[in-house]
């Protein structure tokens, strides 16, 4: 066995980095699961009231970039690791603009020929 390849194994930073790859695998797991229970309960919020729980819209934004921060650790993109070892959450994000209500198109009479 060549020495870099047995330096390889025996380097404890890297063994440390499959126990917080399986840790955080398994809170990815965890995030996109809470991502579909708010999908469903702001589906069912805005089926009743017009309108989403700002609160979870909130809510859902930060757990979208805690699951893009595991990502980019699970797969080697940042050695930065995410929470609980680091802080939670980040700047705040814009709120999304509510969307305009669509005008119904305006039927065009057929020109007469004459």
């Amino acid at each position: 066995m060549q020495p870099e390849t047995r330096d390889n194994l025996t380097n404890q930073a890297t063994w440390m980095r499959l126990l917080f790859i399986i840790l955080f695998a398994i809170a990815f797991n965890i995030a996109e699961l809470l991502i579909a229970v708010i999908a469903i309960f702001q589906f069912f919020k805005v089926l009743f009231t017009k309108t989403p729980n700002e609160k979870l819209q909130g809510f859902g934004a930060d757990l979208a970039a805690y699951i893009a921060d595991v990502a980019r650790y699970l797969t080697y993109q940042s050695d930065k690791m995410p929470y609980p070892v680091s802080d939670w959450g980040g700047p705040p994000q814009p709120k999304a603009k509510p969307r305009a209500k669509r005008k119904a198109p305006v039927k065009k009479k057929p020109s007469e020929d004459k």
